[in-house]
């Protein structure tokens, strides 16, 4: 187990500061060379994604916010910045 995972357990990744310690700790180990350039890249691409994803909430909210009853109802915008990563028991996926 290297240090990255003692120092986040995967199961606790809940919001995006969790997701945020995870990319600076990988900076941190590649600089000090605890972690090689290959599992870097690998959490370095699902960073990626996850930012991808979550572009995608915020541009369909800014749609939600500037047609809210013009066009298609986009449904309500709650929750922006404490969404949750992954699926808890009680959420629905």
């Amino acid at each position: 187990m290297n240090q990255l995972e003692k120092k986040v357990d995967a199961n606790q990744l809940m919001t995006f500061g969790d997701a945020r310690r995870i990319i600076i700790d990988t900076i941190v180990q590649l600089r000090t060379g605890t972690m090689t350039a290959s599992t870097g890249m690998a959490i370095a691409a699902n960073m990626k994604t996850l930012n991808d994803n979550v572009q995608t909430e915020i541009n369909a909210a800014k749609l939600a916010l500037a047609t809210e009853g013009k066009a298609h109802s986009f449904g309500r915008v709650v929750g922006m910045g404490q969404r949750l990563i992954g699926n808890s028991g009680d959420q629905v996926a």
